[in-house]
């Protein structure tokens, strides 16, 4: 058998190739087994079970991507769809307190709030305080109104970050003439 078309293993010897060197070899590829040898290059390599540097059980710890092409990408609170859409895990929670504060836990980077019946009188606030493991000052929170069963204007004057806290400030509209008569619903959204 000449070496030319040997196929190589790689648990293989035998003696025509024992002490054997390959010179001015083109490797295209790479395998754990079932490469094979024709005139000095590597051909039809076939890559079972790649390897990456920084993955670690499928989970990418440190890698850079020049281009990424993906129908959807999944991370545990985010989907990012194929038309560019964004979905964040969220949910509704509800608010309980009096007409100066209200307090709710959430465990979402996203959630509509709604409070408990308010009869905040007009030009006054309420801050309606969510407690939100992770949160940190500085981190970006974005609030808009969502309705609830009030039918006085009212409209979000702030939505401070602070540790472990969001604190989201209602104010009964600044011309407003007559106290809030029922429930005020407003979404929310962490950003770190």
């Amino acid at each position: 058998m000449s070496r030319d078309t040997k196929s190589i293993g790689i648990a293989y010897r035998d003696q025509f190739l024992e002490g054997a060197e390959l010179l001015n070899c083109t490797i295209t590829g790479g395998t754990s087994s079932g490469v094979t040898v024709t005139d000095g290059t590597y051909t039809s390599p076939i890559i079972t079970t790649p390897t990456i540097s920084g993955v670690v059980s499928g989970t990418v710890t440190s890698q850079t991507f020049t281009a990424l092409t993906a129908t959807t990408a999944n991370v545990t609170n985010l989907v990012v769809g194929t038309a560019g859409t964004i979905a964040i895990d969220n949910a509704a929670v509800a608010a309980t307190g009096n007409d100066t504060t209200q307090t709710a836990t959430v465990t979402k980077a996203a959630g509509t709030i709604t409070t408990g019946a308010l009869t905040t009188a007009a030009n006054a606030t309420t801050a309606v305080v969510l407690t939100l493991t992770g949160v940190a000052a500085g981190d970006i929170i974005h609030a808009t109104p969502a309705g609830g069963t009030n039918t006085v204007a009212v409209y979000v004057q702030s939505a401070i970050a602070t540790t472990n806290t969001i604190t989201v400030t209602l104010r009964n509209g600044v011309n407003a003439t007559t106290a809030l008569n029922g429930t005020v619903a407003f979404h929310y959204t962490w950003i770190k």
